[in-house]
């Protein structure tokens, strides 16, 4: 497709700027499929404008010929999905902002160059990991009057696969609290009625009777509890997202531990980077992620004699804004530390697990994640990650 008039090159250019303004959109609103349409639609306009100008997409970024900035590639830039161009022979070359961003260059790519060869080498691989995220690949194989040359536009899907691994878990929740409650509610109900039948009768079999009873129904309320404290985590509404700034966030969260008297004895220190941007996320749902996790660091340092210190720390990489909070308390054991994060797991005598794993439903449902990471400088340090998405 070439567009060699200047009117079909007026057209082609406005396309682009709408395919992009689409591509975004989507993006923002998490739909991958529509996203993966507007930028083929985009790709396809771009090679199409670039061939008719003449110009190889391996080229740098750079300038028109009067030294302003090209229209084209200036809307490029624009698209937060990686653009990457291959000619024959040559080295992959990022396209615009975003892949220059990921692949931390300039033009042509080095980090990750052998990983992204081999995607792009026919026949084709549909994903690629990169840099410990998953990437939906899709590539379009373009002629021009230059020659032949790939096209291939990177997805982040990773964030994906993380909101539908919360959404399994919170239909799986749902449907085993519903069969459950469904038993548990006419065994109680049937062991009190009982209890009552045998109210009238006095003698050492009955009394036997009524304490089994008695035991059967108190076994089967709090089961009942602990049931309704993880369907809790089935009922978590979908995330309405706003842009927010991860270090006033933490401070916010941070301001109601410090003010409260009772915690007069822990030290709450903190660490945030100037150059955090700012995320898309459910401020009320991520600051209660933060308390709870923020909550068991304090539980952690009741039996200090000494300093009871929480540390939290605010950085980012490329792709992920990181959340830590460390402790120096009394640590996590090796047993619990594997499954820490498995439905029903809990390091308290009396604890349901609800708060950790809330905490991790909610990161997960921004396409973020909670872990456990090791750090020989604390006890015990949990980090959330949440996605950069432009």
């Amino acid at each position: 497709m070439v567009f060699e008039s200047r009117p079909l090159r007026a057209l082609a250019l406005v396309a682009l700027i709408l395919s992009a303004a689409f591509t975004c959109d989507a993006l923002m609103k998490a739909l991958w499929a529509n996203a993966a349409i507007g930028t083929l639609i985009g790709t396809i306009l771009f090679a199409g404008l670039m061939s008719a100008q003449r110009r190889s997409v391996a080229a740098p970024i750079a300038s028109s010929v009067n030294g302003a900035a090209d229209p084209v590639h200036v809307f490029l830039d624009q698209i937060p999905l990686p653009l990457i161009s291959l000619v024959p022979g040559g080295m992959p070359q990022a396209v615009n902002r975003a892949a220059r961003a990921l692949f931390e260059t300039d033009d042509a790519i080095v980090r990750g160059r052998d990983a992204l060869l081999a995607a792009l080498t026919p026949p084709n691989e549909p994903r690629l990991d990169l840099f410990g995220r998953r990437y939906a690949l899709t590539v379009t194989e373009v002629q021009t009057q230059d020659g032949p040359f790939r096209l291939a536009t990177l997805t982040d899907v990773q964030s994906e696969l993380h909101r539908a691994e919360a959404a399994t878990l919170r239909d799986t929740l749902q449907v085993l609290g519903h069969e459950i409650m469904n038993s548990l509610t006419p065994i109680s109900s049937l062991a009190d009625i009982a209890h009552d039948y045998l109210s009238p009768m006095q003698n050492e079999a009955a009394d036997k009777a009524r304490e089994a009873l008695s035991t059967l129904s108190r076994r089967s309320a709090s089961l009942t509890r602990f049931i309704e404290a993880y369907r809790s985590l089935a009922r978590l509404p979908p995330p309405q997202v706003q842009p927010v700034h991860p270090g006033r966030l933490v401070e916010d969260v941070l301001s109601f531990f410090s003010r409260n008297p009772a915690l007069s004895e822990v030290r709450f220190d903190r660490e945030i980077a100037e150059d955090v941007p700012w995320v898309a996320l459910d401020e009320a749902q991520v600051g209660q992620a933060l308390i709870n996790i923020l909550t068991n660091a304090v539980e952690a340092t009741e039996a200090n004699t000494g300093l009871r210190l929480i540390r939290v720390s605010v950085s980012h990489t490329a792709h992920d804004v990181v959340i830590r909070i460390a402790d120096n308390g009394q640590g996590i054991a090796e047993t619990v530390r594997a499954g820490l994060f498995m439905t029903f797991t809990t390091t308290k005598p009396h604890g349901s697990g609800t708060g950790l794993n809330l905490a991790r439903q909610i990161a997960l449902a921004h396409g973020g994640n909670l872990g456990l990471i090791e750090d020989p400088s604390a006890s015990t340090v949990f980090a959330f990650t949440f996605p950069v998405t432009g």
